[in-house]
């Protein structure tokens, strides 16, 4: 992926009035320039209001692009809408921060991992099975009986990995991945992307404000601040 000059203004104020301010509003990311390599793990650092968030949620198309290129695989993506934007959502996806309130209340385990194939209609010979998906998040194949009340924050960190790998995506982006876990669980979910990236050979995206997370984990690391790299 190549990221070139991206920009993302919000009008207004509210939780984003630290950061650089221009007439039409806040930069909350202003002109950044990212290449992820195949099966790179790239490490992007910055204290709370940096714009680390809005830059992971850009790169999926979550939050609106005001200007630049998001370039993936050769493809320019960053106006792409509807079923394109769909198409190279099953090649980009997102670990969230917050686990529980990512995972649907009303749902199994099992239903949320199916869920991404039912979105992009996914042949049945192409998934894998739930019990395939947790063994490789190291989950027991009884959670897949489970509510997202029911599992603890590293189970539903977990959860939402190998939601994430469901559609075999080449990056994935996740946006503080060990964030309110203690250390034992947190050492344990950053074993876990390195063992994954070495199998399937996912590139990453870590987004986080621990230096001893991308210390670990990153083969290269920007850090941000007010917006710019």
């Amino acid at each position: 992926m190549n990221i070139e000059g991206l920009k993302v203004v919000f009008s207004g104020h509210g939780r984003l009035r630290s950061l650089v301010r221009s007439g039409d509003g806040v930069r909350a990311v202003d002109g950044i320039d990212l290449v992820v390599g195949e099966h790179e793990i790239v490490g992007v650092v910055g204290e709370s209001g940096s714009g680390k968030t809005t830059l992971a949620n850009s790169l999926l198309r979550l939050v609106p692009v005001t200007e630049g290129r998001i370039v993936f695989r050769g493809e320019d993506i960053t106006r792409k809408r509807g079923r394109q934007l769909r198409r190279v959502r099953r090649q980009l996806q997102m670990v969230f921060q917050d686990p529980h309130s990512s995972l649907d209340p009303r749902m199994r385990v099992a239903s949320l991992l199916n869920e991404p194939y039912v979105i992009h209609d996914v042949p049945t010979a192409d998934r894998y099975r739930v019990a395939d998906l947790l063994s490789m998040v190291e989950l027991p194949a009884r959670v897949a009986r489970l509510y997202a009340h029911e599992l603890s924050g590293g189970q539903a960190r977990r959860v939402g990995i190998a939601r994430a790998l469901a559609l075999k995506p080449a990056l994935i982006v996740a946006d503080e991945p060990t964030a309110g876990l203690d250390v034992s669980a947190a050492s344990a979910i950053l074993n876990l992307l390195q063992s994954l990236r070495d199998e399937h050979g996912t590139a990453y995206v870590i987004i986080t404000h621990a230096l001893n997370v991308v210390g670990y984990l990153a083969d290269r690391i920007s850090v941000m601040y007010l917006g710019r790299l």
